[in-house]
């Protein structure tokens, strides 16, 4: 009489754990920063784990839960530092800080002058209250104040 085989006799668990590696490898490729590179490492361990018979699939969850979270933990206090410091790129407005720009109009405590960025117009102020800026002279940003640019000479701080 041949014998029935039940989807729970086989240990069809290594195929679950080498698929789970191999799309988090998939993802991590895609999509390059540490998004699922544990998963991989904790599905590399149960896949591990389920080659051998006597081990129960409860173990190998726990062990793929616990690999995963060590790999993660051990990852955030390797790379805290890049995570932590990287550098901003400045965007719109900051953007505009420590350029050069020429005055298209005198400039100084009492009047308001004028400069092209990026074809916009901008009011400009003199930073120190003494500086005068002539029309065609080149200055730099120094801070943003509402919708007014300050500007300070070329070459000062």
């Amino acid at each position: 009489m041949p014998q029935i085989i039940t989807v729970m006799e086989i240990d069809w668990y290594f195929g679950l754990w080498l698929g789970i590696f191999i799309l988090a490898l998939i993802i991590e490729a895609a999509e390059p920063g540490l998004i699922s590179i544990w998963f991989a490492g904790g599905a590399l361990v149960a896949f591990i784990l389920s080659l051998f018979p006597n081990i129960p699939f409860w173990v190998q969850i726990i062990a793929f839960i616990v690999t995963s979270g060590i790999l993660l933990t051990l990852s955030f206090i390797f790379f805290r530092k890049s995570f932590l410091n990287v550098k901003t790129q400045n965007t719109n407005l900051d953007a505009l800080i420590s350029e050069e720009v020429t005055l298209l109009s005198i400039c100084n405590k009492d009047t308001l002058g004028e400069v092209t960025y990026r074809d916009v117009t901008w009011k400009v102020t003199p930073k120190n209250h003494e500086d005068q800026f002539e029309s065609g002279e080149v200055a730099v940003v120094d801070s943003i104040r509402g919708n007014r640019l300050v500007i300070t000479k070329k070459g000062s701080n």
